[in-house]
């Protein structure tokens, strides 16, 4: 099988990243390729087909676990890794050199490298957090790339962290356990362990749990216990969603709740836990969503698959856009390859 039959069969998108100026899209995969997308090409309508991808290799010893962007830099989570890319958008091109990177440091009782499996910017302090997989979760100053603090309470590897403006944080990891942190104390502050809920477990599939989303009153996760709906204030479930599979994704989009994960279907959910829209994908498991309301409404879902899924009232799917198999030079690179072939 040749090498692109094979990233297309395998392919698995676990994270992407829209620009600052809201025109180009960013998804990064375990083989360690990040794919450029014109976002403009996806609002012109029609049935003109977008213009070809651009894709950039970061090398075969790097996975593409999450993405972030600040200001003009695509920032890269790996293993043991984070590192950032600077991003001409006037010749709309990514740089083969990084910026600037930041080793996690190794435990002393590690046996490997941890992930690095989250990445949440507050971009009003220049400030990163980066969940791992050793179960710390790393503030990191973008102004000198130095770990100002570790926030330590996870015993198992970190799947999502995310924040608020006023520092607050949010995390959830592999041990089953929902930690809120606040910047001005060193332990945790609130804990929820979803599987504890009679509603949420489902024994066969464990305690942990996959992904988390925060607003100003609500908090949603899921992973091997249902998808629910919690209070800030309470940290009462008030509310469980039907998601018929193991969730690895979640968030509020709007006024609605978007849970995708181990199904070949995403949904969105009223806030009551009304079905709203039910969206086929061809994701094995679906592990990435990326959106926007303005300057279009837009939404991408990627996961275990070739495509990218694109919607645009985020009610129903408008297109899919393949990966591997729509680079620009793709197929130049490929007769090359069958030429060095030819010779031996």
């Amino acid at each position: 099988m040749k090498e692109r039959d094979l990233k297309r069969a395998y392919n698995n998108v676990l994270s992407q990243a829209i620009s600052t100026s809201q025109k180009y899209l960013f998804a990064g995969n375990l083989f360690g390729d990040i794919f450029v997308l014109s976002l403009n090409e996806l609002d012109k309508g029609g049935d003109e087909p977008p213009e070809k991808l651009k894709v950039y290799p970061q090398g075969g010893d790097i996975d593409v676990n999450c993405l972030a962007f600040h200001r003009d830099f695509l920032i890269v989570g790996a293993i043991g890794l984070i590192y950032g890319i600077k991003w001409d958008e006037e010749n709309q091109s990514l740089s083969t050199e990084r910026a600037w990177e930041v080793k996690i440091p190794m435990q002393v009782d590690a046996i490997e490298v941890p992930d690095v499996n989250s990445l949440w910017l507050c971009a009003e302090t220049d400030t990163l957090y980066a969940g791992c997989g050793d179960g710390i979760i790393y503030q990191i100053s973008l102004e000198d790339g130095s770990i100002s603090r570790e926030y330590r309470g996870h015993s198992d590897y970190i799947h999502s962290v995310v924040g608020q403006p006023d520092g607050r944080l949010y995390s959830c990891a592999e041990d089953g356990t929902v930690r809120l942190w606040c910047p001005k104390q060193k332990q945790h502050i609130s804990m929820i362990e979803p599987y504890k809920n009679a509603q949420l477990l489902r024994p066969d599939w464990g305690k942990w749990i996959g992904d988390i989303a925060v607003n100003e009153d609500w908090l949603l996760c899921g992973g091997g216990p249902r998808a629910a709906l919690w209070h800030l204030r309470s940290l009462e479930c008030t509310r469980t969603f039907d998601f018929p599979g193991r969730v690895h994704l979640c968030d509020f989009v709007d006024d609605s709740v978007l849970i995708g994960g181990e199904h070949d279907h995403v949904q969105f959910y009223t806030l009551t836990g009304e079905l709203q829209a039910n969206i086929h994908v061809e994701n094995t498991s679906s592990y990435s969503a990326v959106w926007q309301m303005t300057p279009f409404k837009f939404m991408s879902i990627a996961g275990f698959s070739n495509k990218l899924h694109v919607l645009k009232d985020f009610r129903f799917l408008d297109s899919k856009v393949e990966l591997y198999g729509n680079v620009q030079d793709e197929d130049k690179e490929e007769e090359d390859d069958d030429d060095d072939n030819a010779s031996f």
